[in-house]
């Protein structure tokens, strides 16, 4: 296995893991959206669940030594970047109660992931040929 695999799975599983974690946790719970409508909220969960399965997929493919999807990673971790951003920037979705301190730290470093992720996939669609 590559360098540029190894890179793309470690950042990849790091950014699986922290946005489960924000998902599942207590920090996200304290939050507060009276602003939205259900289905706005709702639409963004399914964005987030669908964000973290399609990282899963992409995990599973590269562990079984089957060709990682070179547009997918990238897209992934664009994806990831811009829902951090957006949410460090107070953009969306605002909520009436502050973020906590442990949340925004793990933003940060969602937002590092994705850059790294950004990163190590360029690298590794470079290195690796991608069956499209």
């Amino acid at each position: 296995m590559n360098k540029a695999r190894s890179a793309v799975l470690a950042t990849l599983t790091l950014s699986v893991l922290n946005l489960c974690f924000m998902i599942l946790s207590v920090l996200t719970k304290t939050r507060v959206f009276p602003d939205y409508p259900p289905m706005v909220i709702t639409l963004f969960t399914v964005f987030l669940i669908t964000l973290g399965v399609l990282s899963i997929w992409q995990l599973f493919a590269g562990l079984d030594g089957q060709t990682m999807r070179g547009k997918i990673l990238l897209l992934l971790a664009v994806e990831y970047f811009v829902v951090y951003v957006v949410d460090i920037a107070n953009i969306f979705p605002r909520s009436v109660a502050p973020m906590e301190q442990t949340l925004f730290i793990m933003e940060i470093f969602g937002a590092v992931l994705a850059v790294l992720l950004f990163v190590s996939a360029s690298v590794y669609i470079k290195s690796e040929p991608i069956k499209s």
